[in-house]
């Protein structure tokens, strides 16, 4: 055995005590079971074996066996078993990988450079191999402890969060991950919180028609994360259906907001997203997918309170006369065309023109102007999101 293997060898003890320290400094996950004598044994157990089974493989100059890649299976199956997140047990890998090179560069002299070559290249190879099967056997096991809905909800938190152990569950749920992502939150006022048991059941059913990272982010807001194209392009139809067959499935109305963008910037996106939401119109049947630029007039309304107050009047006379905050909204979403909206209204072109010209005696602004444009838009909108309720 070299001198650099040697040394390893009698280092491996309080080598492995160290990784001990430094898992329960930075894991509270792993802080917690080392209280536990029993647990903390086991533990060291293992990081000894760990360390001096490297050095007999390198030694011998052989792979790990197939019955070693068994054992760190089982070890990845335990902490799964314990409780440990999949964040954390992530963690763990990298710590221990971090741990472990700089173990072997403290011992290596400058003769020892092709021992030191050898070994480097035995723990990349073989490391990687058993960090996949480590991360199988935690898999494994959370399939059996862990509802859908719950592995749904850990993987949108891993993914806010940018940890490179969502790669890992989301290719467990079979969930692709893409580069940039449309970020869709929906909103459902007045929704009673439900239990656990229902909402996972109401993911696990879109998911399985959508297969999608989609979770409760609170009692009645959903997030879901869909693949986008480039930030500029419209939502594609595809969107549009995945959140019909959400509000379908929750049956209620929601306000819905979307924004786009990269999986590194994702919270960001859905901030964003949410902020839009928030003046976004309350739709039973989802429509349109609201982005920025559809409510940037609201969202900017929402922000100045003396703004918002002076709009509120302006709203309060519309809501009074009936059938004008239906009129309106029916008329601008048809780009003011008299004749298309007074069909969509299923009423005659001169029912239309009388319910405008009330328009404009209620508030004194024409709603076929341009100062009627700014003004009406913004106070049907915030009407239709239950601003005032």
């Amino acid at each position: 055995m070299s001198g650099l293997l040697e040394e390893l060898m009698k280092r491996a003890d309080a080598n492995a005590r160290a990784e001990l320290k430094a898992y329960e400094r930075e894991l509270p996950e792993y802080r917690s079971r080392a209280e536990n004598p029993r647990s903390r044994a086991e533990m060291l157990d293992y990081a000894v074996w760990f360390r001096r089974h490297t050095v007999e493989r390198v030694r011998d100059s052989c792979r790990l066996s197939e019955e070693d890649l068994s054992f760190i299976a089982d070890i990845g199956r335990k902490r799964a078993e314990e409780g440990l997140s999949t964040g954390a047990a992530q963690h763990v890998l990298a710590l221990h990988a971090t741990l472990m090179l700089r173990e072997i560069n403290e011992v290596a002299e400058g003769d020892d450079l092709e021992e030191l070559l050898r070994l480097t290249a035995w723990f990349g190879e073989q490391g990687a191999r058993g960090s996949g099967r480590y991360l199988d056997g935690y898999l494994a096991a959370q399939r059996l402890r862990l509802s859908v809905g719950k592995r749904l909800h850990d993987l949108v938190d891993l993914l806010l969060a940018g940890d490179l152990s969502a790669s890992g569950l989301a290719h467990d749920l079979g969930v692709c991950l893409p580069d940039d992502y449309l970020a869709v939150v929906l909103r459902f006022p007045g929704r009673p919180p439900g239990r656990e048991d229902d909402t996972d059941a109401l993911v696990e059913s879109v998911f399985k028609m959508h297969a999608v990272p989609i979770a409760w982010r609170g009692p009645d807001e959903l997030l879901v994360l869909l693949p986008a194209g480039a930030p500029q392009e419209t939502p594609a139809d595809d969107a549009l259906s995945v959140v019909r067959d959400i509000a379908e499935a929750v049956a209620g109305a929601c306000r819905v907001g979307v924004a786009t963008g990269p999986a590194g910037r994702l919270p960001e996106t859905v901030s964003l997203a949410r902020q839009v939401a928030e003046v976004a119109p309350v739709q039973r049947i989802p429509q349109v997918l609201p982005g920025i630029g559809d409510v940037f007039v609201e969202l900017g309304v929402v922000r100045v309170p003396e703004v918002d107050q002076w709009l509120r009047a302006v709203a309060h006379r519309l809501a009074n006369g009936p059938d004008l905050v239906t009129t309106l909204d029916v008329y601008y979403r048809h780009d003011m065309n008299r004749l298309r909206a007074a069909v969509a209204l299923h009423i005659h072109p001169r029912t239309l023109d009388y319910r405008l010209r009330r328009v404009r005696e209620v508030t004194g602004v024409d709603p076929s102007s341009t100062k009627g444009v700014r003004v009406l838009t913004a106070a049907v909108a915030r009407l239709l999101a239950g601003a005032w309720a």
